[in-house]
Protein backbone atom coordinates (compact mmCIF):
# COMPACT_ATOMS: atom_id res chain seq x y z
CA UNK A 1 0.00 0.00 0.00
CA UNK A 2 2.42 2.32 1.09
CA UNK A 3 5.76 0.82 -1.24
CA UNK A 4 7.57 0.16 2.68
CA UNK A 5 8.75 -3.27 4.26
CA UNK A 6 8.40 -5.00 7.56
CA UNK A 7 10.79 -7.46 9.38
CA UNK A 8 11.28 -9.24 12.57
CA UNK A 9 14.34 -10.58 14.21
CA UNK A 10 14.71 -12.17 17.42
CA UNK A 11 17.85 -14.00 18.66
CA UNK A 12 14.99 -16.58 20.51
CA UNK A 13 12.75 -17.21 23.56
CA UNK A 14 13.37 -14.16 26.30
CA UNK A 15 15.76 -12.40 24.33
CA UNK A 16 13.53 -9.45 23.02
CA UNK A 17 12.60 -8.88 19.29
CA UNK A 18 13.76 -6.19 17.05
CA UNK A 19 10.82 -5.36 14.51
CA UNK A 20 11.38 -2.61 11.91
CA UNK A 21 9.09 -0.75 9.54
CA UNK A 22 10.71 1.08 5.92
CA UNK A 23 8.61 3.67 4.71
CA UNK A 24 9.66 5.65 1.60
CA UNK A 25 9.79 9.17 1.73
CA UNK A 26 9.36 11.90 -1.07
CA UNK A 27 12.02 14.10 -1.95
CA UNK A 28 10.47 17.74 -2.71
CA UNK A 29 13.28 19.63 -3.74
CA UNK A 30 16.77 19.95 -2.32
CA UNK A 31 17.59 21.00 1.22
CA UNK A 32 18.07 24.68 -0.10
CA UNK A 33 14.89 24.82 -1.65
CA UNK A 34 12.93 23.70 1.15
CA UNK A 35 14.75 26.00 3.77
CA UNK A 36 14.33 29.27 1.57
CA UNK A 37 10.91 28.41 0.54
CA UNK A 38 8.36 30.21 2.81
CA UNK A 39 6.60 27.80 5.63
CA UNK A 40 3.11 26.75 5.10
CA UNK A 41 0.63 27.95 7.93
CA UNK A 42 0.86 25.18 10.71
CA UNK A 43 -2.01 22.48 10.39
CA UNK A 44 -2.12 21.95 14.23
CA UNK A 45 -3.62 23.49 16.67
CA UNK A 46 -3.58 25.65 19.92
CA UNK A 47 -5.09 24.01 23.34
CA UNK A 48 -7.84 26.99 23.15
CA UNK A 49 -9.27 25.44 19.69
CA UNK A 50 -10.01 21.53 21.54
CA UNK A 51 -13.10 20.46 20.00
CA UNK A 52 -15.07 17.21 20.78
CA UNK A 53 -15.25 15.41 17.39
CA UNK A 54 -17.46 12.25 16.48
CA UNK A 55 -16.08 10.73 13.19
CA UNK A 56 -18.67 8.54 11.78
CA UNK A 57 -17.58 5.84 8.58
CA UNK A 58 -18.68 2.24 7.92
CA UNK A 59 -15.00 1.80 6.74
CA UNK A 60 -12.86 1.29 9.79
CA UNK A 61 -9.70 2.10 8.44
CA UNK A 62 -11.03 5.05 7.30
CA UNK A 63 -12.76 5.74 10.05
CA UNK A 64 -9.43 5.51 12.33
CA UNK A 65 -7.23 7.17 10.17
CA UNK A 66 -9.85 9.90 10.39
CA UNK A 67 -9.57 10.19 13.88
CA UNK A 68 -5.72 9.93 14.16
CA UNK A 69 -5.96 13.07 12.11
CA UNK A 70 -8.30 14.46 14.49
CA UNK A 71 -6.52 13.78 17.52
CA UNK A 72 -3.33 14.68 15.88
CA UNK A 73 -5.22 18.05 16.25
CA UNK A 74 -5.32 17.90 19.86
CA UNK A 75 -9.47 17.28 19.63
CA UNK A 76 -11.11 14.97 21.36
CA UNK A 77 -12.49 11.96 19.13
CA UNK A 78 -15.10 9.27 18.98
CA UNK A 79 -15.73 6.97 16.21
CA UNK A 80 -18.94 5.54 15.11
CA UNK A 81 -19.56 2.96 12.04
CA UNK A 82 -23.00 3.82 10.98
CA UNK A 83 -25.95 6.16 11.53
CA UNK A 84 -27.44 4.72 14.46
CA UNK A 85 -24.30 4.44 16.17
CA UNK A 86 -23.36 7.55 15.46
CA UNK A 87 -27.14 8.85 16.82
CA UNK A 88 -26.33 6.86 20.49
CA UNK A 89 -22.79 8.06 21.17
CA UNK A 90 -23.91 11.81 20.03
CA UNK A 91 -26.40 12.12 22.34
CA UNK A 92 -24.05 10.76 25.26
CA UNK A 93 -20.82 12.80 23.64
CA UNK A 94 -22.29 15.89 22.74
CA UNK A 95 -19.28 16.61 19.91
CA UNK A 96 -19.04 19.86 18.30
CA UNK A 97 -18.74 18.90 15.20
CA UNK A 98 -19.40 16.03 13.30
CA UNK A 99 -17.64 14.29 10.26
CA UNK A 100 -20.08 12.00 8.52
CA UNK A 101 -19.67 9.55 5.86
CA UNK A 102 -22.76 9.41 3.41
CA UNK A 103 -22.99 5.53 2.08
CA UNK A 104 -23.32 3.63 5.39
CA UNK A 105 -25.63 0.78 6.53
CA UNK A 106 -28.19 0.82 9.04
CA UNK A 107 -29.11 4.52 8.95
CA UNK A 108 -27.33 6.87 6.05
CA UNK A 109 -25.75 10.08 6.46
CA UNK A 110 -28.23 11.93 5.01
CA UNK A 111 -30.73 10.62 7.57
CA UNK A 112 -28.69 10.73 10.82
CA UNK A 113 -27.56 14.35 9.29
CA UNK A 114 -32.21 15.22 9.59
CA UNK A 115 -32.37 12.84 13.09
CA UNK A 116 -29.66 14.92 14.60
CA UNK A 117 -30.71 18.07 13.47
CA UNK A 118 -34.51 16.90 15.16
CA UNK A 119 -32.54 16.25 19.07
CA UNK A 120 -31.88 19.07 20.69
CA UNK A 121 -28.36 18.75 21.46
CA UNK A 122 -27.95 18.23 17.24
CA UNK A 123 -29.28 21.62 16.57
CA UNK A 124 -25.89 23.71 16.86
CA UNK A 125 -23.60 21.12 15.79
CA UNK A 126 -21.20 21.38 12.71
CA UNK A 127 -22.31 18.47 10.38
CA UNK A 128 -19.61 17.60 8.06
CA UNK A 129 -20.55 15.70 5.43
CA UNK A 130 -17.18 13.60 4.58
CA UNK A 131 -17.95 11.42 1.31
CA UNK A 132 -16.63 9.88 -1.86
CA UNK A 133 -20.15 11.70 -3.58
CA UNK A 134 -18.87 15.22 -5.25
CA UNK A 135 -21.05 15.56 -7.80
CA UNK A 136 -23.02 19.16 -7.45
CA UNK A 137 -26.44 16.92 -6.61
CA UNK A 138 -24.57 15.26 -3.88
CA UNK A 139 -23.84 19.03 -2.16
CA UNK A 140 -26.88 19.97 -2.73
CA UNK A 141 -29.23 17.13 -1.09
CA UNK A 142 -26.32 16.96 2.19
CA UNK A 143 -27.13 20.84 2.82
CA UNK A 144 -30.59 19.33 2.06
CA UNK A 145 -30.57 17.19 4.77
CA UNK A 146 -28.91 19.51 7.57
CA UNK A 147 -25.64 18.96 7.09
CA UNK A 148 -23.51 22.52 7.15
CA UNK A 149 -20.15 21.44 5.08
CA UNK A 150 -19.32 18.82 1.83
CA UNK A 151 -16.07 17.58 1.40
CA UNK A 152 -15.11 15.06 -1.28
CA UNK A 153 -12.87 12.02 0.29
CA UNK A 154 -10.01 12.02 0.82
CA UNK A 155 -10.29 15.16 3.19
CA UNK A 156 -7.23 18.45 2.68
CA UNK A 157 -6.20 18.31 6.28
CA UNK A 158 -5.83 21.57 6.17
CA UNK A 159 -9.81 21.98 5.22
CA UNK A 160 -10.34 19.80 8.47
CA UNK A 161 -8.51 22.17 10.28
CA UNK A 162 -10.39 25.10 9.00
CA UNK A 163 -13.70 23.46 9.87
CA UNK A 164 -12.21 22.21 12.93
CA UNK A 165 -11.65 25.75 14.13
CA UNK A 166 -15.29 26.91 13.33
CA UNK A 167 -17.24 27.92 16.60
Amino acid sequence: MHGGEISVQSAGVNQGTEFQVRLPIVMLGTIEDVTSAPRPPSIYFTASSRRKVLVVDDNLDAARTLALMVKMFDNEVRIAHDGEEAMLIAAAFLPEVILMDIGMPKMNGYDAARSMRQQKWGQNITLVALTGWGQEEDKKRAMEAGFDHHLVKPADPAELRRLLMLD
